[in-house]
């Protein structure tokens, strides 16, 4: 039964980034700004390429991605606020409860504008272009899945810190299995019908692996520096950090993000999307 929580949860998500709606008391926006004016008020806050301006009431955390923020004198946020790649304007008057993190990359997020004003289109912009927006994808995923599942992610972050090598080991072997499991469902009937479940489980244990995984490299970090933050911001700086090794040379693609995506797949699987502790 958790299993397939977590599997309506991703279809929740998932939905939720196509159609950019807010859903409930939740406002997730996509390439769009958000106004929150005085008479309103939300729960949860997502803004991804896009500007967030508040005059109202924000009970919980506002995240913006690719964009800047702007808090009123009236405004109110209950929890945490961050902003990557955007800056923020805070009205002296404006309530924050929680931390205001700001990962400034003012040269990260015009990638491929940058890349298009130097080599004037091409394969180039192209890549650069489908690379900001499957980072900016992750960035926002990363933060839905450590919002809305946070117990589970607890569970799989703790087990690779526990046991990391294991973990990677166990991805291989999960990995392995997954892919006989498929051939077998693809040769008979009933696997068929059930082929489609099947893939959804396995891309689902892939992302909230590599979500767990950004999450712990991203408190290894912080850890360093003797600064904890919530795990979304974690998450953030690790899906920066996995997306910047994947452009060193060789060692980057081939090693090091095998490394941590494998063992992040192994620690879903292995805890069961993180309902064995």
């Amino acid at each position: 039964m958790k299993m397939i929580k977590i599997v309506v949860v991703f279809l929740s998500i998932t939905l939720a980034a196509a159609s950019a709606f807010g859903a409930g008391n939740n406002i997730i926006k996509i390439n769009s700004d958000v106004e929150i004016t005085k008479d309103m008020s939300a729960s949860d806050v997502v803004v991804i390429d896009g500007n967030a301006t508040v005059s109202g009431k924000v009970d919980k955390s506002i995240v913006v991605i690719g964009g800047s923020l702007k808090l009123n004198s009236a405004s109110y946020i209950g929890g945490e606020v961050v902003v990557v790649g955007g800056s923020i304007s805070k009205d002296p008057l404006a309530r924050v409860e929680g931390r205001i993190t700001q990962i400034d990359m003012p040269s990260f997020f015009p990638l491929a504008l940058s890349f298009k004003n130097f080599f004037k289109g091409g394969w180039l912009v192209l890549w650069a272009t489908v690379s900001l927006m499957v980072l900016l994808g992750f960035l926002g995923l990363a933060v839905l899945i450590a919002a809305l599942v946070p117990d589970h992610i607890s569970v799989v972050v703790k087990i690779l810190d526990k046991s990391f090598v294991s973990m990677f080991l166990w991805g291989i072997l999960w990995a392995f299995v997954s892919a006989i499991a498929l051939v077998f469902l693809a040769i008979s009937i009933i696997g068929i019908i059930l082929i489609p479940l099947a893939v959804m489980i396995i891309a689902l244990a892939w992302i909230i692996g590599y979500v767990a995984s950004a999450i712990f490299i991203g408190k290894a970090v912080f850890g360093y520096f003797k600064k904890p933050y919530p795990p979304f911001v974690d998450a953030l700086a690790g899906i920066i950090l996995l997306f910047l090794a994947g452009f060193l040379p060789l060692i980057g693609p081939v090693i090091i993000k095998p490394i941590f995506i494998f063992a992040g797949f192994g620690a879903v699987l292995t805890t069961r999307f993180g309902t064995i502790k």
